[in-house]
């Protein structure tokens, strides 16, 4: 599922072996209030924590330096005893998703000071528990696919119809407890956005601290490799002033893969970058990895090349124009994911207008929208 990729790391991430899955989450279901529980659990299982959480400038959770750092320099020692192990690289979407789901029903779970710092049901979203009303809004058949097929997918682990593909019923892992459709959704927006992976032991875990941090496209703070001992290190990748808010970069993402993988838009990027289906020869048969993401080079050719390449994106854009909005129009703040799929839209058209009067401008042409 695309839950497991990778994402395109830099050499060194890369020998370390991890890859991070996170999400940025509306500011109302981000409590801070226990994060002092969270910080003494931690600490008391032989942790160290150089950091502070509270909001940023633009409303997140985020995480700030309490110390000046350099590069390497420890910002969180995560001990193995905080980590949550919810499964391989080679199980199904299930396993990780039933795995969470156990935790949040058990009233005595080990792991309660940090499930209370998981956003609440209302306040995560992705593929996983996206409202299917939301799915034409997408504008795009592979996207809105997406969507339908999670909502197919753990429809079926419900019923119990994929159990002979699984690897465990929900009984097996959650027990005699009722799990309803909404349970399970929100089971797999959890794990599907906040794993980090672990390549050598090819274990996906979810870790404490290190997850509160928000998404910077070049930050060059890093995670140790997790294959011995019994840390997971948080490591600065450059020089961090005492008060600087902490980051880690999940990728260099699309706006599309972003808004479907982990529910918010990054910051706006000058010039902008086509979404992930926009982009030539996007094959969506294709699984993406961001260990081999799209090429950041502009598109070039021969004018026969280029004239196709900027009929196919007027194509896209026309099409995007004249498809009718699926909801009525809200209030801006009223709904974040209408705010957020409508703001979507406008950088898709943005990106595919630029990169047309790019194209035009190769071509010495006039492109009309």
């Amino acid at each position: 599922m695309d839950s497991t990729f990778g994402w395109r790391s830099s050499p060194k991430r890369m020998r370390l072996g991890i890859l991070v899955f996170l999400l940025c989450q509306s500011v109302s279901s981000q409590p801070i209030d226990d994060i002092d529980k969270l910080f003494k659990w931690v600490l008391d299982l032989g942790g160290e924590i150089n950091a502070e959480v509270r909001h940023n400038k633009d409303g997140f959770r985020g995480i700030f330096a309490t110390r000046a750092f350099t590069e390497n320099d420890v910002i969180a020692a995560i001990p193995a005893a905080t980590i949550l192990n919810t499964g391989s690289f080679n199980d199904s979407f299930a396993v990780p998703t039933l795995t969470v789901l156990r935790e949040l029903k058990d009233p005595n779970s080990r792991f309660k000071p940090y499930i209370d710092m998981w956003p609440k049901p209302d306040g995560i979203v992705n593929s996983c528990n996206m409202d299917l009303k939301y799915a034409p809004m997408w504008k795009s058949t592979y996207w809105e696919k997406n969507v339908r097929d999670w909502e197919s997918h753990l429809r079926a682990l419900l019923n119990g119809d994929l159990d002979a593909d699984l690897e465990y019923t929900i009984r097996e892992v959650v027990g005699n407890d009722p799990v309803t459709l909404d349970d399970l959704k929100y089971a797999c927006a959890i794990s599907s956005t906040r794993y980090v992976s672990s390549l050598r032991r090819r274990r996906l875990l979810m870790a404490p601290i290190f997850d509160l941090a928000n998404h910077e496209r070049n930050c060059t703070s890093t995670l140790s490799a997790y294959e011995s001992g019994n840390y997971l290190y948080f490591l600065a990748g450059q020089d961090i002033n005492a008060g600087d808010e902490i980051c880690y970069s999940y990728g260099s993402l699309r706006d599309d893969y972003a808004v479907a993988h982990y529910g918010f838009l990054p910051a706006l990027e000058d010039p902008p970058r086509l979404s992930l289906v926009d982009l030539p020869g996007y094959d969506p048969d294709m699984p993406y990895s961001h260990e081999d993401a799209p090429s950041e080079d502009p598109f070039d050719g021969t004018p026969e090349e280029l004239e196709a390449e900027m009929a196919r994106l007027k194509g896209i854009y026309n099409e995007i124009k004249s498809t009718p909005d699926s909801l009525p129009p809200k209030p801006k703040g009223e709904d974040y994911i209408y705010d957020m799929m409508k703001g979507l839209e406008e950088r898709r058209l943005n990106s595919l207008s630029y990169e047309i009067q790019r194209i035009a401008g190769l071509l010495n042409v006039k492109a009309e929208l």
